[in-house]
């Protein structure tokens, strides 16, 4: 392996043509955070008026020599910022030239930023930028800086981070020379001889690759995803590389899709997870396992990049509906396709993803209805463990665990067997945990509400089950509001011989079985009801047969429907039934929603009291 390095200024730079491929990643570089630090950085060593500058040093960038050009393998960033630097210059010592406000000096210098950033090639009659980007996303926009010409393409993301870069660089230069013409020509002299780059030549791609990894695989440059692209690349046949690069667009764009386009390390890590590495990793130690003898082994990429470029493709458009329908976005396919993740978000917060590790892990052509009902077991696995508190390191290892063994798996009975043996099992240890939590438990600790009215709403919903009525759906659940049966702010509290005591009443009045879901007409309607000397509960009692919430509705004793009916048997069984409301009622009531809870929340149609303990 041929490896040639120098140290070379900016000015140095126009003894080559620089092409960044179309397999390279687009021009990510934001305004407000890189190319702020870049001039940030650049003012720091710059110093007005000096015989001896320091010279400033911005990285390096890896080369390898293509039909008398220069391909860019990395570098690619600095390379597109130094060229819209140059441009911002170019365009203000022209304008002061026109303005007969330039020096013979800096007139020199002018033609020299010309001449870097491009040649007329008088053979092709055809003018060579010093940097020509092949990547779709660029679509020529970096051509039209160059030559001044007008754009009227369309704005790719990467677009429109150039245009932000090159206008914050002019916007930059231009507060130079008005605070002083002179201080502006020394800075551009001092960015053309004393900003200084390590260009790495190698001989070709695969070696070039490799300098790539050691210099960036500890973080110093690009992240893992970056890493693993550029590796398969190195790893694939030149045949290969428009199918790869192909692939690889359509990954980011399935993590844009669901708003991760920008943290694509995320996605990465959670198909690692579940299908390939045994245990949990962190995002930092990604590549270092990825290139490991075991990762080499496992992923298999240096024989079949692209069958684990197709794999990461399939993987990334069930993770992107995985996520929009965790994230509850009505707009996408995957709420549609996936409800039983749609609830997960609602149980687990809409911006979890501890699921994806059991999830991702089945085989990647089985049906939806296998992913959901997976989904539907570890719906009830997070509401038990939500609701005793247990901390995510606590079960994450067990979800991997559970996705070695699910993984390539596309069989409900596969599914079945892992719940009965290991799932419900595990969290049937936690029974006792979780009565004695549910019997006490707060509703603000199902916190946001959107998730305490999810937990109402399931509530009610199984209730309706037992007695045979049709429940609210979760749009019309969501609608709703949370309502206190014990006023938060009541008037003569002291009346209230149970209640008399703040403590008491603190302790009682967000308790869960002290809450219900309540239209906000008929909320705002019984907003008077709060005085304790008044028969205020029986008041609330009336308002409450309002309601389509059968939960709600059953509250006032006068809610009957026939003699022997489901709603009738359901009250007298579960002893659903109140005269009055203190410390006892709302016991009473937190234990029937205990029991509805572990009604609703099973594991393969089984109470997890019904389980043995193991």
């Amino acid at each position: 392996m041929k490896i040639d390095a120098d140290v070379l200024s900016v000015l140095d730079l126009s003894n080559y043509f620089f092409v960044v491929p179309d397999y390279q990643r687009e021009y990510v570089w934001e305004a407000d955070k890189h190319i702020y630090q870049f001039l940030v950085d650049i003012d720091d060593e710059f110093e007005a008026h000096s015989s001896e500058q320091q010279n400033y040093f911005i990285g390096s960038i890896i080369i390898i020599e293509n039909n008398g050009k220069y391909d860019v393998i990395d570098g690619q960033q600095r390379l597109t910022t130094i060229v819209l630097s140059l441009c911002a210059m170019r365009d203000l010592l022209e304008t002061l030239e026109s303005d007969g406000q330039l020096t013979n000096e800096s007139s020199e210098i002018l033609n020299l930023i010309k001449s870097w950033i491009y040649k007329y090639d008088l053979k092709s009659k055809a003018t060579l930028p010093r940097l020509e980007l092949q990547y779709d996303e660029s679509n020529g926009y970096l051509d039209t800086i160059i030559k001044k010409e007008k754009y009227d393409g369309d704005i790719t993301s990467s677009i429109d981070k150039m245009e932000k870069a090159y206008k914050r660089i002019y916007e930059h230069l231009q507060n130079l020379i008005n605070q002083n013409i002179e201080v502006f020509e020394e800075y551009v002299q001092y960015f053309l001889t004393n900003v200084n780059i390590v260009v790495i030549e190698s001989d070709n791609l695969g070696s070039a690759l490799k300098i790539f990894e050691t210099i960036n695989q500890r973080g110093a440059g690009l992240n893992a995803m970056d890493l693993v692209k550029n590796l398969m690349f190195s790893k694939a046949s030149p045949s290969q590389f428009s199918t790869i690069k192909t692939k690889w667009k359509e990954i980011m764009g399935y993590l844009e899709e669901c708003d991760e386009g920008d943290n694509p390390l995320r996605f990465l890590r959670y198909f690692l997870v579940a299908r390939y590495h045994n245990g949990i990793i962190r995002e930092d130690d990604l590549y270092s396992w990825i290139i490991s003898k075991e990762g080499k082994n496992r992923l298999d990429y240096e024989a079949n990049p692209l069958g684990l470029v197709t794999e990461m493709t399939k993987s990334a458009r069930r993770y992107s509906f995985l996520v929009q329908a965790t994230n509850n976005d009505k707009a996408s396919q995957g709420q549609a396709k996936f409800p039983a993740m749609v609830n997960i978000g609602y149980i687990n917060k809409q911006r979890s993803r501890q699921h994806l590790i059991v999830l991702m892990a089945l085989d990647l052509s089985c049906g939806d209805e296998v992913l959901n009902y997976l989904g539907k077991q570890l719906e009830s696995f997070f509401f038990f463990a939500n609701t005793i508190k247990m901390q995510t390191k606590n079960y994450e290892r067990r979800l991997t665990d559970w996705a070695v063994k699910l993984r390539g798996q596309s069989e409900l009975n596969i599914i079945n067997d892992l719940v009965n043996s290991d799932v419900a099992p595990f969290m049937r240890k936690y029974l006792g945990e979780f009565k004695n939590s549910f019997s006490k438990i707060n509703h603000n600790s199902y916190n946001p509400q959107y998730r305490e009215r999810y937990i109402l709403g399931r509530l009610n919903a199984q209730l309706c089950f037992k007695a045979g009525l049709k429940p609210l759906n979760n749009e019309d659940v969501q609608n709703l509001q949370i309502e206190h049966i014990l006023p938060q702010t009541p008037s003569n509290q002291d009346a209230s011989i149970a209640f008399s005591d703040n403590e008491v009443f603190e302790e009682y009045v967000y308790r869960l079985g002290n809450t219900t879901l309540l239209e906000s007409q008929i909320n705002q309607a019984i907003n008077s009801f709060n005085d304790m000397k008044s028969d205020w509960f029986q008041l609330k009692q009336k308002q409450y047969l309002n309601s389509n919430c059968v939960m709600t509705k059953l509250l006032s004793n006068e809610y009957v429907i026939g003699k022997d009916t489901g709603l009738n048997r359901y009250r007298n069984e579960s002893g659903y039934y109140f005269e009055e409301w203190g410390i006892e009622s709302i016991e009473k009531r937190q234990n029937i929603l205990m029991d509805l809870a572990l009604d609703h929340w099973r594991f393969n149609d089984k109470r997890l009291d019904e389980y043995d303990v193991q």
